[in-house]
C-alpha cells in the first residue's frame, strides 16, 4: 500500500469491550461502548500494547502491557471488538518503535492511572508521571511518533477521540475469540 507515493506499513488500533464489572462501569460512565483502545502491530494480534491488566484475571496490577489476545478471549469469550486500519509511512513506522521501545525498557516503571479516569471524565488535564490509562498511552504514543496530532492534551484523551482519526480504515468488528478461531483457521487451508 502506499501513502502519498511512499510505501507504507500497517498498524492497527483496537477498541474492545470484555463486560468485566470495571468496564460496564467505565461504558456506564463514559456512554461509550468500546472503553479499552490497544496498538497492533500485526493483524494476527501476536504483538498488542496498552495499558490494562497484567494478568486478565485479576483487576490489579495493572500497567504497561503486551496483550495476550488469546488468553484474553479465553477468560472473556464474549469480549467483542472494532479493529481499525493505521497505515504508516516508513518514517512513522520506525518512530512509532522507537517511541514504544521507551516503555518496553522501563516496563516496569509504568502503572495504570486510576486517578486520571476521573480526570477524563471531566476533561480536567492531568499528569502523573509513568502512569496512563490506555487512551492516554495511545494518544501520547502516536503524538510523540509525529503519527497524529491531537485537538487536546493526551491525558483527556478518550477511545472515541482516538476512533476520530482520519487515516483509521474499519477492517473487522466482532468477537475477539472468532476473529482469532478465523485466523487459525486460514493458516491451516
Amino acid at each position: 500500500m502506499q501513502l502519498g507515493g511512499v510505501n507504507v506499513k500497517n498498524v492497527y488500533i483496537m477498541f474492545s469491550f470484555t463486560g468485566t464489572y470495571f468496564s460496564r462501569f467505565l461504558c456506564m460512565m463514559s456512554g461509550e461502548k468500546y472503553i479499552h483502545v490497544s496498538i497492533a502491530f500485526d493483524e494476527n494480534l501476536k504483538e498488542v500494547y496498552s495499558f490494562g491488566r497484567k494478568n486478565p484475571r485479576w483487576m490489579f496490577p495493572c500497567g504497561f502491557v503486551m496483550e495476550d489476545m488469546n488468553l484474553i478471549s479465553s477468560f472473556f469469550k464474549n469480549a467483542v471488538f472494532k479493529m481499525y486500519e493505521l497505515p504508516l509511512t516508513k518514517k512513522e513506522y520506525k518512530n512509532l518503535r522507537k517511541e514504544l521501545k521507551k516503555y518496553q525498557d522501563r516496563q516496569n516503571e509504568y502503572h495504570y492511572n486510576v486517578k486520571g479516569l476521573i480526570h477524563i471524565q471531566f476533561h480536567k488535564v492531568y499528569h502523573r508521571n509513568h502512569h496512563f490509562v490506555c487512551s492516554q498511552f495511545i494518544a501520547k504514543l502516536l503524538s510523540d511518533s509525529n503519527i497524529h496530532t491531537f485537538d487536546k492534551d493526551y491525558s483527556v484523551v478518550r477511545p472515541k477521540d482516538i476512533a476520530k482519526i482520519p487515516r483509521l480504515k474499519l477492517v473487522h468488528e466482532g468477537k475477539i475469540l472468532d476473529y482469532l478461531k478465523e485466523i487459525e483457521n486460514e493458516k491451516k487451508s
